[in-house]
């Protein structure tokens, strides 16, 4: 089969001597967890990059007024890709997308206020709730259970409303009529929604299919007055180190809350990260095709992997992103599948993580080549 990036021949001994906290923080495991792909840099990020430093421009960028090109280019990107248009003047650079998301909830909400999610929860969402003094409201995730959601917030009565779009850890892709019913809940309990859709790249489907993800502030003109979106290049490319991201503001008060502050108060855009966004976006796209057909192949051999090495574990194919949620309750009551698992010399992130819901689950990156994939499964059930 062709691989022409080096996607499905990654060695585990040479993955193990890479910087960064994924294969570095837990030495002598397998690395299964943070959401970091184990596959080479895209070609054209590393030419543009290797360009820049070759020219010596590392020094203050010639950009102008900001937003930076590659929030610019965010706006074209939106355009092309999913038919939303936002609007130039409320797009702001960023550090990195929960920035924008504690940005959100510190000039939206006060101490004591309730903040919705779905739950089980990316976990930096939810530690930022606890650390900020706001009350967590769970909801549950499914296009069934719209209705639940309804009568929680009816009943919690929250402020804001973090959604994570696609979902992490589940995987979970909101489609039209599920997020239509959500901006509809919003509008009548006055709610504010800060949309992460950092992994709205990793959607399965037609590549064509515009369909396939629709950003919250398109939904209707109302969702837009309330939506907050925040997103980056950082979780298709494997760029997160580098510390870049956008946020658009539909929503007017926050807007203008954010231009009553200083410039730079919230920082400036790093110019290698810039650099990578912009080269990322306008030529990564065949590499990050041929990404998208290995983690379909790793999500549908999964399957056959868990069935052969943990039976009894619960597996739903995600719709989205590079991550699988593994219930592994069958190893009985009282076990702690994250530990029995670094056991067998393979480290997951363990589901209590991400709120009680995650008890007796894993979440695992499935984003490395099919060989090594079958190898952590293997270990995973004690091969």
């Amino acid at each position: 089969m062709s691989d022409p990036f080096g996607l499905r021949s990654l060695d585990p001994e040479r993955l193990a001597g890479t910087p960064g906290i994924k294969w570095q923080l837990h030495p002598g495991r397998l690395a299964a967890w943070v959401a970091d792909m184990d596959f080479p840099v895209a070609p054209a990020v590393s030419a543009r990059l290797a360009a820049l430093v070759e020219r010596g421009a590392l020094g203050y960028p010639n950009w102008g007024a900001t937003p930076s090109p590659a929030a610019r280019l965010f706006v074209e990107r939106m355009t092309a890709r999913w038919g939303w248009t936002p609007d130039v003047e409320r797009v702001h650079d960023l550090a990195d997308v929960l920035q924008g998301v504690r940005i959100a909830i510190e000039l939206l909400t006060g101490p004591g206020d309730a903040i919705a999610l779905h739950t089980p929860a990316y976990h930096p969402f939810l530690n930022s709730l606890t650390e900020m003094g706001r009350r967590t409201v769970s909801l549950p995730v499914g296009a069934d259970r719209v209705d639940e959601v309804e009568r929680i917030i009816a009943e919690e009565r929250p402020r804001l409303m973090i959604l994570c779009h696609p979902h992490n850890p589940t995987g979970h892709r909101f489609d039209r009529p599920e997020l239509e019913r959500i901006a509809e809940i919003a509008e009548a309990h006055d709610l504010i929604v800060v949309s992460d859709e950092i992994h709205s790249d990793l959607v399965h489907g037609d590549p064509s299919d515009r369909a396939r993800h629709l950003p919250f502030a398109a939904v209707s003109e109302v969702a837009a007055r309330r939506t907050v979106t925040v997103t980056s290049a950082s979780k298709a490319f494997n760029l997160a180190g580098l510390r870049w991201a956008v946020m658009h503001v539909g929503h007017d008060g926050l807007e203008e809350r954010l231009r009553s502050f200083p410039d730079h108060f919230f920082g400036a855009p790093n110019i290698v990260a810039v650099e990578a966004a912009v080269a990322a976006w306008t030529d990564g796209a065949e590499w990050l095709a041929a990404v998208m057909e290995v983690l379909d192949e790793n999500r549908h051999r999964l399957v056959d992997l868990l069935a052969e090495h943990l039976p009894g574990s619960r597996y739903r194919m995600p719709d989205a992103t590079y991550l699988a949620w593994i219930d592994c309750s069958h190893l009985g009551e009282g076990a702690v599948p994250r530990d029995i698992f670094r056991e067998r010399g393979v480290e997951v992130s363990p589901g209590p993580q991400f709120g009680s819901e995650g008890s007796g689950h894993v979440r695992l990156n499935m984003a490395t080549s099919p060989a090594v994939l079958e190898r952590i499964v293997t270990a995973m059930g004690g091969g």
